[in-house]
């Protein structure tokens, strides 16, 4: 009887940590893509026209943005005009436009770059685009090239940097250790029974 367990026990073990491994991939894996909070609105908004700078610019999340480390900046032809720190309003950031950054007359294309930290804990960065109208009321892609309001189609979120969840690492961790401590007990029955 007891060597019937034992050689029932080696597969079930070897099953049972192999499960718990696909298991703890598989939820891993899926979690990155809504754990992070990502901009909703903006103003300006994204991939708009504007005819003037903003005197602010206000970016709304799908979550509440925790306090602390959080930026927003604005650059244009690969130059950051201005960096600051935004003041949060529940899912709402804000941060002022400096005067002298607001006279600017330069059409073309504008990045709004963010890091912030999520409601779940975790740093995210993003960004998104808008064009100011030049004097003669066109738009300048930036390369000397004029283009209309609607040939450009980039998404409001911008680009998110992934990561791993927190609470990914212990969770991995509890089933190697269970799967090792499996795969151990049924080789200590294996051993004793012989």
């Amino acid at each position: 009887m007891p060597r019937r367990f034992s050689s029932f026990g080696r597969p079930l073990a070897r099953f049972l940590a192999a499960s718990g491994m696909v298991a703890a991939v598989s939820v891993g894996l899926g979690a990155p893509a809504s754990a992070h909070d990502v901009v909703v609105k903006s103003t300006p908004e994204a991939n708009s026209t504007v005819d003037h700078l903003p005197e602010k610019i206000v970016l709304n999340f799908s979550g509440e943005p925790q306090e602390g480390f959080n930026t927003i900046a604005l650059s244009h032809d690969g130059e950051v005009l201005f960096r600051g720190e935004p003041k949060a309003d529940g899912r709402e950031l804000t941060v002022d436009v400096p005067v002298d950054v607001q006279g600017k007359k330069d059409g073309g294309e504008y990045i709004v770059g963010y890091q912030i930290t999520s409601s779940d804990g975790h740093s995210t960065r993003g960004s998104l685009k808008f064009n100011l109208a030049s004097e003669d009321g066109s738009e300048s892609n930036g390369n000397g090239e004029n283009q209309s309001a609607g040939d450009s189609e980039q998404g409001a979120q911008g680009e998110q940097s992934p990561s791993v969840p927190s609470w990914l690492l212990p969770l991995g961790g509890i089933v190697v250790v269970v799967g090792a401590l499996a795969i151990a007990i049924a080789r200590f029955r294996d051993v004793k029974d012989d």
